[in-house]
This record gives C-alpha cells, structure tokens and sequence, in this order.
C-alpha cells in the first residue's frame, strides 16, 4: 500500500512539475529562401491545462509550425518540346510565368483526323486549367494524349 501511495505521489508531483513548466509559446518563424521567395509565418502554438483526478491540472506546450519561404520562381518565358504520337512527331509550345503554366499549343500534323486530332485539340486546355500535365488523356487517342503530355513535360524540364 506504501508503494501505491508513494507512486501516486511521484506522478502528483510531476504533473505539478510539468504544470509550472509550459510555457504556452510555440512560436516559430519560417526562414527566406535567396531567389525571390517570400517568408513563411510562424503558427503559435497554444498550451492547453489538462484537468486530473485530483483536480490537477498539466499543462501542454503549444507546438509552433514555420512556413519556409517558396523557391525564387523563374520568370515568364516560352518553351518547346516534342515526343513522338501515334502518325508522328508532335510538337509544344509552352508559355510559362514562373511556375504556371499559361498557356499550351500542340501540333500534330500526322495524327489521326477525329482521333489523335482531337487530342491536340482538348489536351492543352486541360493541362492549362490543371497547372499540370496529371490530367486524364483523351479516349481513343491514348498514344497522342501521352505524346503531348510528354512532349509537355519535356519543355517544362529545359526551363
């Protein structure tokens, strides 16, 4: 029972302890990348008082998070690239401002009319609105679809 009691105390006394040290700060601020990012915010954090059996309260620490600064972005520019399709080359232009991708252009002479074709037709509108080339392909022309995201990728690379 001496046991009992005396663990009992120990934990009593350390919730005490760990009550006496929060703090409640959890601040953190986020650090300046050396192109043109910009600084990222700190979160405070907020310490919260638990309630014991014993009418004990512990206190917690509140955990601050910091946002690094983003990457310098490039500037605005034009990029080509080319992959091979279903009837033959086909070729990108690409306008970028940074890391957006603003616009898509796809040529496609040799591809297949109403099949591939209609890939060079839809595809950039949907890698233009998706920032992306992780856009589901055209139906049926599944080897050009993949041409010009290729093609796509390609261009954004040599930037």
């Amino acid at each position: 029972m001496k046991k009992i009691a005396l663990i009992l105390c120990v934990m009593i006394f350390m919730s005490l302890g760990l009550a006496a040290c929060a703090d409640n700060n959890g601040n953190n601020t986020g650090n300046t990348d050396n192109n043109t990012g910009t600084n990222g915010t700190g979160t405070n954090g907020t310490g919260t008082n638990g309630t014991g059996t014993n009418g004990n309260g512990t206190g917690t620490n509140g955990n601050g998070t910091g946002t690094n600064g983003g990457n310098g972005a490039a500037g605005a520019g034009t990029l080509q690239g080319s992959a091979q399709g279903y009837g033959g080359e086909v070729t990108v232009t690409v306008t970028v401002d940074g890391d957006d991708i603003v616009s898509v252009e796809a040529v496609g002479e040799k591809e297949t009319q109403g099949v591939g074709s209609k890939a060079i037709e839809e595809l950039p509108d949907k890698i233009e609105d998706a920032d992306s080339t992780d856009v589901e392909g055209v139906s049926g022309a599944t080897v050009t679809s993949n041409a010009i995201k290729e093609a796509v990728d390609k261009a954004l690379k040599d930037k």
